[in-house]
């Protein structure tokens, strides 16, 4: 089995753990609400905020052909600058004030995701972060339709999800770029079973952020039904009257 047979094998496999997890069934299910979808995207504009210059800082370890890379990579990040914006954007669409949520902190499950690139680029093998981008890559242009009809099924309007739309229908070509930095980058089988070990820690760190988002929204959701709860009904008075 060639390298890429061996990754695109464990991101399929990786994929659909992924898709049969607890915080994507409730999202294809039906079982959240617009206030979840608003914590998501406000961990999703943390996330994406960081990824440009995470792939910047993966050329700095690259050596000998390696280095080869360093321009398509800069490009490929500079592609992605912005992309935070949209996920600000779609808060707006849904009447969330976005202010402060830049200078807010992510929740403790998204700087996990946000640490693995950085451990693994500075202190195991560059070539992994491949993995950590093949998941954020391949997983919209594979499953997105399915998370988008989800939304719709929610009554989260088109203009509330350009974050996801983006990724799902245009970065197809990042796909095939992709598919060039595995044949131009792994050399030998440690590389690609670094990068198949990122694949799977990249989609069960991706799944705890969804998960902390939904209980993060779960948790302001009982909150507020505890501060407006229903009217007793005093039946004494009722019939008093």
């Amino acid at each position: 089995m060639s390298y890429r047979d061996q990754i695109t094998a464990t991101f399929e496999a990786a994929l659909e753990r992924f898709n049969a997890s607890a915080p994507i069934r409730r999202l294809t299910s039906g079982e959240v609400e617009i206030a979840h979808y608003q914590w998501i995207l406000r961990q999703i504009f943390h996330h994406a905020r960081e990824n440009p210059q995470i792939q910047a800082l993966a050329t700095v370890h690259f050596r000998g052909k390696q280095r080869e890379w360093v321009k398509p990579f800069f490009k490929h990040a500079t592609s992605e600058i912005g992309h935070d914006q949209l996920a600000l954007n779609d808060l707006a669409a849904l009447g969330v004030t976005t202010n402060g949520i830049p200078d807010e902190a992510p929740l403790p499950d998204t700087t996990a995701l946000l640490a693995l690139p950085f451990y693994l680029i500075q202190h195991k093998n560059p070539v992994a972060y491949l993995g950590y981008l093949y998941f954020l890559e391949f997983t919209p242009t594979s499953s997105g339709e399915r998370y988008l009809e989800a939304l719709e099924a929610m009554g989260v309007p088109d203009e509330a999800m350009s974050f996801l739309l983006d990724h799902t229908r245009i970065d197809v070509a990042h796909n095939r770029l992709m598919e060039t930095y595995l044949d131009g980058l792994i050399a030998e089988q440690s590389d690609a079973a670094a990068v198949c070990a990122a694949i799977q820690a990249t989609a069960l760190l991706y799944e705890n952020m969804l998960r902390g988002a939904l209980e993060r929204a779960d948790l302001e959701l009982a909150e507020q039904a505890d501060k407006c709860p229903l009217p007793s009904l005093d039946t004494a008075a009722v019939g008093a009257r």
